[in-house]
């Protein structure tokens, strides 16, 4: 295992930098990525759904959400059914600033594929697999848990 990690951080690392770099570069903060990232996932969401899913007081969301407002990454809106609930959502340059930094993740992940041979890209492909196998596994483990 200590092997495994010793080439496995090294990765992680980097690309953990380099991904904080490309998000400095388009003025989005690590706060501004988790927040577009659940509204990418869950869609419009109310004010107060936001604070508890990123474990922040409602004040604090509510100015994260109006910087990010006055850059046209996210927009309130009202909820048709009851319009005292103000839902917020990803806008089209939302939108797009989050597919642009998927699109350079997956550049660079293809160049360094690019550098793996045919044999060697089935293997890791298997070994993902596992892997992924073997963290829901695990995840199904540790939520029985935590009940």
């Amino acid at each position: 295992m200590d092997a495994l990690w010793a080439d496995l951080h090294p990765i992680i690392a980097g690309e953990r930098s380099a991904f904080a770099q490309r998000c400095h570069e388009l003025a989005l903060s690590m706060a501004h990525l988790h927040l577009l990232t659940l509204l990418d996932t869950h869609g419009a969401m109310s004010m107060g759904s936001v604070a508890k899913m990123l474990g922040a007081a409602l004040p604090n969301v509510t100015g994260l959400v109006s910087r990010m407002q006055e850059r046209g990454i996210v927009e309130r809106v009202h909820e048709q059914e009851d319009r005292r609930v103000v839902l917020v959502r990803l806008t089209r340059t939302g939108k797009a600033q989050l597919r642009k930094l998927e699109l350079i993740r997956r550049r660079r992940l293809a160049l360094a594929l690019g550098e793996m041979t045919p044999a060697q890209r089935v293997t890791l492909l298997q070994s993902i697999h596992d892997l992924r196998v073997a963290f829901g596994r695990a995840n199904a483990t540790n939520d029985q848990g935590d009940r």
